[in-house]
């Protein structure tokens, strides 16, 4: 998830798609390169205030079919949300931004559009304060790296429940930019009293990507981003949902896989945001998994908004 930030994927998926898992990887790495640079983002991107970058770390097939098989043969225990994320992810940890980058579309556009709305308020022209909640492995720093360096995010906080992955974040982004720059906090992100996290009203930035659909109490984490929020700072989120276009038949299969995995599809989730925020952008769309046939696409959506004055 993102608590974490992503699905676990069904090994119904996987054996339908291992049959062309060579030419499926090879696409993927030429289509991710080609979908964040399109042209008529460019001005935009130059003028925004943060600077996005694309985040590929580099993955082969054997390190892919280390995650797959750590997916497949999982054994989720625990009765507690967190006792079953830490029980699926700590095997494949090290291996969590490799694989899934490819897989959770929302998330560029989501920190694309984010990047283009977000504008420091004066108490905040030295540098954003960022909460980024059911972080993962905080790869979403990676995406604004060169504003982590010149100091226009001046603190990131990176936020999760399940502590294998919080190991990953303090290792590989903690460690990189510093304590002073990146705090990890491992707990509940619908807890409104969780130690670590900034004063209320005093964030910028609140992000979270592929979480909600884990979470049980929704409504709560976005309760925690608001109550952080200034006024006017902005919230981003990108998830996998059911799409108001979507056949039936697709929509039943998705929300049952997904099911099985406790991760619940949620038409109600985009609509919400948007009434608890000023929308500035949302989309729905449709995209793929690797190693599976190109049309077996899940729905997902982003949206970016702004907390009401």
């Amino acid at each position: 998830m993102q608590q974490t930030s992503s699905p676990f994927v069904t090994p119904a998926l996987v054996i339908v798609g291992v049959l062309s898992t060579f030419v499926y990887w090879r696409m993927t790495a030429t289509m991710s390169e080609n979908d964040d640079q399109q042209p008529n983002e460019e001005e935009d991107a130059a003028n925004a205030f943060l600077k996005y970058q694309p985040y590929e770390p580099p993955a082969t097939i054997s390190s892919d079919l280390k995650v797959v098989k750590a997916m497949w043969f999982a054994n989720i225990t625990g009765t507690s949300l967190q006792d079953r994320l830490e029980s699926f992810y700590e095997s494949q940890a090290d291996l969590y931004d490799s694989y899934r980058f490819r897989m959770l579309h929302g998330r560029p556009k989501m920190l694309k559009g984010v990047a283009r709305h977000i504008t420091p308020s004066d108490d905040s022209k030295k540098g954003i304060v960022w909460v980024d909640l059911a972080c993962g492995t905080g790869a979403n720093v990676e995406n604004f790296a060169s504003s982590m360096e010149d100091g226009s995010i001046a603190k990131v906080y990176l936020v999760d429940l399940c502590r294998p992955l919080c190991d990953v974040a303090v290792r590989e982004r903690g460690e990189k930019y510093g304590a002073d720059k990146v705090q990890v906090i491992h707990g509940d992100v619908t807890d409104l009293e969780l130690q670590g996290l900034p004063p209320a009203g005093t964030v910028d930035l609140v992000t979270i990507s592929y979480a909600v659909v884990m979470i049980p109490d929704w409504k709560k984490c976005l309760e925690n981003a608001k109550r952080l929020l200034k006024p006017g700072g902005i919230f981003g989120a990108a998830d996998f949902t059911v799409a108001p276009d979507q056949w039936n038949v697709s929509k039943n299969f998705w929300t049952n896989t997904f099911k099985k995995d406790h991760v619940y599809l949620d038409p109600k989730h985009l609509p919400t945001l948007k009434s608890e925020f000023d929308e500035l952008e949302s989309e729905y769309d449709y995209g793929t998994f690797p190693y599976t046939p190109f049309f077996m696409k899940s729905a997902y959506f982003h949206f970016v908004g702004r907390k009401r004055e």
